[in-house]
This record gives C-alpha cells, structure tokens and sequence, in this order.
C-alpha cells in the first residue's frame, strides 16, 4: 500500500487534482457532472450524520442540514470532461483526505451505477502540491480557473465548470468558493483588473508550455 510523501497543515493551501483511469471521460453528461460538483459542497463538513445522510441522498440539489465545520475551504475549482483540478485550503486535522476520499468514494458509486459498470474511476489515488513561495495563490488560482484554456477544451461544446466566473462575480447559479479567499486573492493582484490581466498572461504562459498557442483576443472577460 503506497503512502502519500506530502502532508496536509491546517491553514496552507494545496492543488488537487486527479483523471480518470486509462485518460477515460469522468463526466459523460451534465447530470454527472452536477452530482460531482454538489458533492463538492454537501460533503464538506466535520458532522459524520450529515455526511453519510449526504453520501446516501441520491437528489443532486437536496441538502440534509446539520452542524459541523468545513473540512476545507473551496478556493478554486475546474471540472473537465475527464479530469478535475481543485485548490483547497486545510481548515481542520485531516480535512483534505477525508474530503477528497468522500468525493471520490460518492461520485464513482453514482457513475458506476448510472453507467452500469465497476471498479476504479480515477488513476489511483488524488495528486496534491503544496502552495510555496510568493503569489502562489494568484498563479494556481489562474492554472485552475482558465484550465480548459490551456488544454484547448471549448466549452461551449464540452462539459466545463469552472470558478472563475465566482472569481468575476459574474456566477448565476451556485457559488462554493470561500469568498473571502478569492477576494484576498484578487486584492493580492491589485485588484480585479490587474488579475484579469494576470491570469490571461498566465494562461498564455500555460498553453504555451503545453505547446499551445493563445493571446489575449482569446479571452472574453
């Protein structure tokens, strides 16, 4: 049995992120990938009555109340047709492993059984990177955000979910990340412009380490 070489620490911030087996699609509809993204909400928490009440519920937009404190804090969030990047926060002793294996136990359960099949979804175990050094936030929210840029993935013809539209107050449905994350974050660039501007410079960055080509007419915002 492999052991993770890196530890979690209460307050720092970690990339996240995992695929699925054999490069395989983890989201073959919008349905899917709505139950994934609830889950990423429903299950954050510290109460053991509404996790398991949560892990049974098969209504993606239904909520069990109860009490607890948030395992992890949201920062940013990309969810791809066959991969998922996620920036967290630790906010409690072991919080990003029992979030992570709540997550990944839940939702390959629901595809499995929506998709009439067995076994492993993801490539083994979720990959994690410490934040270190300075604007680092600012960089990795940028990679997680405009992900499916980087990749080239139209979103218009794929199954994309991503915070950056929490991130330019512009989200219409359901916001998860802690704002107060994301304006530190925006504050730390100097402001929503100057991250706006950052984030396209960092994304063309990105792509082109990925032997991509993007400029800034390739942005909307």
């Amino acid at each position: 049995m492999s052991i993770r070489n890196i530890e979690f620490v209460n307050g720092e911030y970690y990339h996240v992120f995992n695929r699925g087996v054999d490069k395989r699609s983890i989201f073959s509809n919008k349905s899917q990938q709505a139950f994934f993204f609830n889950r990423l909400q429903l299950l954050n928490t510290t109460d053991n009555t509404k996790y398991f009440n949560n892990q049974r519920n098969k209504h993606k937009d239904k909520d069990i109340n109860g009490i607890g404190e948030q395992l992890v804090s949201i920062v940013a969030y990309s969810l791809l047709p066959n991969h998922y990047h996620l920036l967290l926060k630790q906010e409690v002793d072991n919080g990003i492993s029992q979030f992570m294996q709540r997550l990944g136990t839940s939702y390959t359960m629901f595809f499995n059984q929506e998709e009439k099949r067995s076994g492993g979804l993801f490539q083994g175990k979720f990959k994690a990177t410490h934040l270190s050094g300075e604007y680092a936030l600012p960089t990795v929210s940028a990679y997680v955000n405009l992900n499916h840029k980087h990749h080239g993935i139209d979103p218009n013809n794929n199954l994309v979910k991503s915070s950056i539209f929490e991130y330019l107050d512009q989200e219409m449905g359901t916001s998860i990340c802690s704002p107060t994350e994301i304006q530190n974050i925006i504050t730390e660039s100097g402001g929503l412009t100057d991250y706006k501007a950052y984030i396209k410079q960092a994304s063309i960055a990105f792509a082109d380490n990925k032997g991509r080509s993007l400029n800034v007419d390739d942005f909307e915002f």
